[in-house]
């Protein structure tokens, strides 16, 4: 393997980067958002012919983000590790974020519409309700319902599918989470760092450019090579 099949593998190392960063920027003010990290999947192959690896997958930082009063009791968050279901066209999806309202058929969905999963299917008829630390909502001074949580063993593995929202595919949910609650009227922030990312986005086009003058340096000390080849 040459020298320009191992420089455009880190370029697209770095593109790679610079995708999950932007990401990252553009999603600090999304409620219950977590930081995309890329990890890096070694590759024996390009290895052996001594090339780095190139090949990336997504994994998230799954730390619990900053929660903040809103005093809206539809806005619900999480204390622990636990995540809410939500129901969408595309199956399940799991977040943090519990920025809620009430649809017209009575649902507690996000703002893209999908219902939050709750036992029992509760269905509000008016503004006056409650969500309880347990999760219980709460109307008329009767429990509609509850606000249904899952866990997982390794949240880092979820993938992002938009809207703060993660897809679960190929891990196990467990329901299982009596170290979490649920806290109505706050809202959990997104983890990212800005500072951090920016430092982060900075590195990466530093290292990019300095690829790209090693490409074209190489490129000017093999035309010189094969200039001086034809003076013979």
């Amino acid at each position: 393997m040459n020298i320009i099949d191992i420089v455009a593998a880190g370029m697209r190392e770095d593109n790679n980067r610079l995708s999950i960063v932007s990401s990252n920027l553009a999603n600090v003010l999304t409620p219950g958002y977590k930081r995309q990290i890329a990890a890096e999947r070694f590759d024996a192959t390009l290895a052996a012919l001594g090339a780095p690896s190139s090949s990336h997958s997504i994994q998230i930082d799954s730390s619990a983000g900053a929660l903040r009063a809103t005093g809206n009791a539809a806005d619900i968050a999480i204390e622990g590790d636990a995540w809410f279901e939500f129901d969408t066209a595309a199956g399940p999806r799991y977040s943090r974020g519990g920025m809620l309202h009430v649809d017209t058929a009575g649902r507690l969905v996000n703002a893209q519409g999908a219902p939050i999963v709750t036992s029992g299917g509760a269905v509000l008829t008016s503004a006056a309700f409650r969500i309880d630390p347990n999760g219980d909502i709460v109307q008329g001074g009767r429990v509609t319902g509850r606000v249904k949580l899952v866990s997982f063993d390794h949240p880092e593995r979820l993938q992002p599918a938009g809207a703060g929202l993660y897809d679960a595919t190929g891990l196990q949910a467990s329901t299982q989470t009596l170290d979490s609650r649920v806290r109505s009227g706050f809202m959990e922030a997104s983890n990212v760092n800005s500072p951090q990312e920016m430092v982060r986005l900075s590195e990466t086009v530093r290292h990019f450019e300095s690829l790209q003058r090693a490409v074209q340096g190489y490129d000017e000390a093999l035309g010189s090579a094969i200039r001086k080849l034809g003076e013979f």
